[in-house]
């Protein structure tokens, strides 16, 4: 892909926890389910859907919190308690990153938004593409698609 400035570099608010991203993402999304409501605080969760192999932690060690599912693991820092990512996501090799953690977030739009059923009253993401619920799987290869040709890129 080009448009990328990479590597990014991300930390926690107490910044024990650093990472990097090596490697573009592939979706970019907001959540407005109640469970991402309860673990941020606010209407909805960001997440930038990265490559495993492009992602790192570079210093601190993260720590499981949140729903402690087999299928899904939320990474915090053990310090300040956030939220910084979720591995064993919807596509296998993937991490969900929280991309308000990056030192420039400034160009960070939802590419598509789900559960808008539970979303809050007037919570608005700026996503182009709305579900209801979470998207049906056959979906997502239409959303990595668009997204690869219409998703943000950091100026």
């Amino acid at each position: 892909m080009r448009g990328w400035r990479l590597p990014w570099n991300a930390a926690c608010l107490c910044g024990e926890v650093k990472m990097t991203v090596t490697a573009p993402p592939v979706l970019s999304a907001a959540c407005h389910c109640r469970d991402c409501q309860k673990l941020t605080g606010g209407a909805y969760s960001l997440t930038l859907m990265l490559p495993e192999t492009g992602f790192a932690v570079v210093s601190g060690a993260p720590v499981i919190g949140g729903l402690h599912r087999a299928e899904l693991q939320h990474r915090f820092c053990p310090r300040c308690h956030n939220w910084l990512y979720t591995s064993g996501a919807v596509l296998p090799g993937f991490v969900n990153f929280r991309p308000t953690l990056l030192e420039d977030r400034s160009w960070i739009v939802p590419y598509f938004e789900t559960k808008t059923a539970e979303r809050m009253p007037g919570a608005t993401t700026g996503a182009k593409i709305a579900y209801d619920h979470w998207p049906p799987p056959d979906d997502f290869g239409k959303l990595l698609e668009g997204y690869a040709r219409d998703g943000a890129r950091p100026a």
